[in-house]
């Protein structure tokens, strides 16, 4: 199952275009001043990337949330984006009826559920995307798409991100075979250690994704940060016991787009890793553009994932654990 989902993810991107263009963005009643994401899990990690891929064309702030509440600055000129894909997450259910009672434009992100009829009875502008197996984390490319659009429908960024789907539709055809051979050998590497994965900060999203996919899909723990913050705090913590050092397998995402400053102190770092950790790896994404780089690493790394699940003996789809913490919820 989660292999023929990850195998779709090119496929998945040409559909959710297909469902952006065709969506209706009303007017807001006062004018967007700021924009807030709510979202959790594999539902709010699009929020993570949007804010990323936006950032030099942004009109106005965005906030991503993944709570029950809100920030107090919700108002009428706030855009509010519910994003569940079952559209039943509780957290983001609360959020929005806390967002209601202060007259935010509402946009919902959902295949179905509450927050879809909330939507058609409410006459909120909504995305319906496609609800094919109960996995939010493996329909990315649907709700992330539906965001861009978002933001291009309310004319609150600038950011041209039409072309870079184009160019990321050709590299996954184009690459499909080199993508899966480098996951395989990035599972391996990784096999019976601790994935520590960094990145500058505009990959932050990409990075934490892919810490939710080790963590869902290959029933392991992983971590993930950016530079330079963690050269202010966590560079220090590489001083600690062999013990857990001899069990670390390192990742450098590097990319041509990183700050100039930023490529000094992963160079200098990755001496330092190399002295500290089992394994010290790099990877540079392919594509112009940070999005088709984003897209590139975003499914090459969901394949590490899958690799990585066979590897540990487990089943990559089912996520029992997660089951269960929503059923005690349930009871109480």
């Amino acid at each position: 199952m989660m292999q023929s989902l990850i195998e779709g993810f090119r496929a998945q991107l040409q559909k959710a275009q297909e469902i952006g263009k065709s969506l209706t963005f009303t007017a807001p009643n006062q004018p967007i001043q700021n924009v807030v994401i709510a979202g959790l899990g594999g539902s709010g990690i699009g929020g993570n990337l949007v804010e990323s891929f936006m950032a030099s064309g942004l009109k106005v702030p965005v906030t991503v949330s993944k709570t029950y509440t809100v920030p107090n600055f919700v108002s009428a000129h706030t855009l509010f984006i519910a994003c569940s894909f079952s559209g039943n997450t509780e957290e983001t259910l609360q959020a929005l009826e806390l967002v209601e009672q202060r007259g935010a434009k509402i946009f919902c992100v959902t295949s179905g559920g509450q927050l879809l009829e909330k939507a058609k009875s409410a006459g909120y502008d909504f995305a319906q995307i496609p609800n094919e197996a109960p996995c939010p984390r493996a329909f990315l490319g649907y709700s992330l798409t539906q965001l861009l659009y978002a933001f291009k429908g309310y004319k609150l960024s600038d950011t041209e991100f039409e072309t870079a789907y184009t160019e990321t539709l050709a590299l996954l055809e184009n690459d499909a075979a080199d993508i899966q051979a480098k996951a395989r050998e990035l599972a391996d590497a990784f096999y019976n250690h601790l994935p520590v994965v960094y990145a500058d900060t505009h990959f932050g999203g990409v990075i934490t994704r892919f810490q939710q996919q080790i963590n869902e899909n290959s029933k392991q723990l992983c971590h993930a940060h950016v530079f330079p913050e963690m050269n202010h705090n966590e560079l220090v913590g590489w001083e600690s016991g062999d013990s857990v050092r001899n069990k670390t397998a390192v990742l450098m995402i590097r990319s041509g787009l990183d700050h100039e400053r930023v490529k000094i102190r992963m160079d200098i770092c990755k001496n330092i890793f190399e002295e500290k950790a089992a394994k010290v790896i790099e990877l540079e994404p392919k594509g112009a553009s940070l999005i088709t780089q984003s897209f590139y690493l975003i499914h090459l790394l969901d394949w590490v994932s899958f690799y990585l699940a066979e590897k540990n003996g487990v089943d990559p789809f089912q996520v029992n654990i997660i089951m269960h913490l929503k059923g005690e919820l349930a009871k109480v």
